[in-house]
């Protein structure tokens, strides 16, 4: 008897605990009336790139398939190599329609769907379109602060599901990036099988690296002549070291560089020296020469894309966009960053006496 309560026991166990925490969810549609699409045209379902399922198109334009994976996840709707929608699922079956009306492909049944659409309309349609139309400074700014406000409310909101972890990739364009690892803590690593999440956790690993105070990251990097340069033995030289990331391709950083050029010449006979990394694509590296030689460009120049046409030795900094530059002290320690036109001088004249 005690041998068939035990055997009941681990029966219910498997039952409730299904199949390692992933769930079987169904997603139907209809595509009637939505253009470039015609009966038998086959859809893919994805999740980070694998195919779980494919189902075609019928008479009527309709589909109806099932997946089985994490009940929070993010599932691609592909036809070739276009995506047509990202569902956010909730672990319960949606539905994906075409709204001809308002020219959109909808999602309903997902509570976490529904909570990313009203963030991101909010975010769109009112605050993003009255940046775009505003007349001044002052409206930009309290525009900005209102963005800010929404999206930590936001984000906090949604902490608890995948809707959180994909608002957090807001505040480093909107918010207090300096904020990211206290919000990050928040989301629960049970995420962790999610790519986005891996990518946030990367992301703050690194964050880390600029925060003011922080320790030198080095970066060893070739000049137009091949010999090596590391920003440490800059530093060791007694150096104040601006590591600034830009490319002659890219038009703010193309009108930053009158400002640079002004302050290296105040600042370089006191102790400055600016560590340059370009982005230039391969196969450009004389334009980049000719570039900074007219341009009056004299401190340390270096290659900074990779082989593969990457920013890699921008991640360690999270540069994803430029211009991005980095002021570290003598002692090798982080002391500003993202010095834009006038306020390079006066930043220098507070740290270079």
């Amino acid at each position: 008897m005690k041998k068939l309560f035990a055997l009941i026991c681990c029966i219910v166990m498997l039952a409730s605990c299904g199949t390692n925490g992933l769930q079987t969810m169904k997603i139907s549609g209809d595509f009637a009336g939505l253009e470039g699409v015609a009966e038998g045209d086959l859809f893919e379902v994805k999740v980070n790139d694998e195919v779980l399922q494919s189902v075609a198109l019928d008479a009527n334009l309709a589909f109806e398939t099932e997946i089985t994976t994490q009940p929070e996840q993010f599932v691609g709707l592909w036809k070739g190599e276009t995506k047509y929608v990202t569902i956010l699922t909730s672990g319960t079956d949606v539905v994906v329609d075409y709204d001809a009306e308002g020219d959109v492909i909808t999602v309903e049944g997902s509570a976490n769907h529904d909570a990313w659409a009203s963030f991101d309309e909010e975010l769109q349609t009112n605050m993003l379109a009255r940046l775009y139309t505003c007349q001044s400074q002052e409206e930009a700014d309290q525009i900005f602060e209102e963005m800010a406000d929404y999206i930590e409310a936001s984000f906090l909101a949604n902490k608890d599901n995948i809707v959180g972890l994909t608002i957090l990739r807001y505040v480093n364009y909107y918010g207090d990036a300096e904020r990211i690892p206290e919000f990050f803590a928040m989301i629960d690593t049970k995420f962790n099988y999610l790519p986005a999440y891996v990518e946030m956790e990367t992301y703050v690993n690194n964050a880390r690296n600029t925060i003011i105070g922080a320790d030198l990251v080095d970066l060893c990097l070739p000049q137009s002549d091949g010999t090596m340069v590391t920003v440490s033995e800059l530093c060791d030289a007694g150096k104040w070291v601006l590591v600034d990331f830009w490319a002659t391709w890219c038009g703010p950083c193309r009108g930053e560089i009158p400002h640079l050029v002004e302050a290296y010449k105040e600042f370089a006979p006191k102790g400055l020296e600016i560590y340059g990394v370009t982005f230039d694509r391969n196969g450009n590296e004389e334009k980049w020469q000719e570039f900074t030689q007219q341009n009056g460009m004299e401190w340390v120049n270096v290659w900074g894309t990779d082989a593969e046409g990457q920013w890699s030795v921008g991640k360690p900094y999270n540069v994803n966009s430029i211009p991005a530059n980095f002021l570290f002290s003598p002692e090798k320690k982080l002391v500003a960053k993202n010095l834009r036109g006038e306020e390079v001088k006066k930043v220098l004249a507070e740290h270079i006496k």
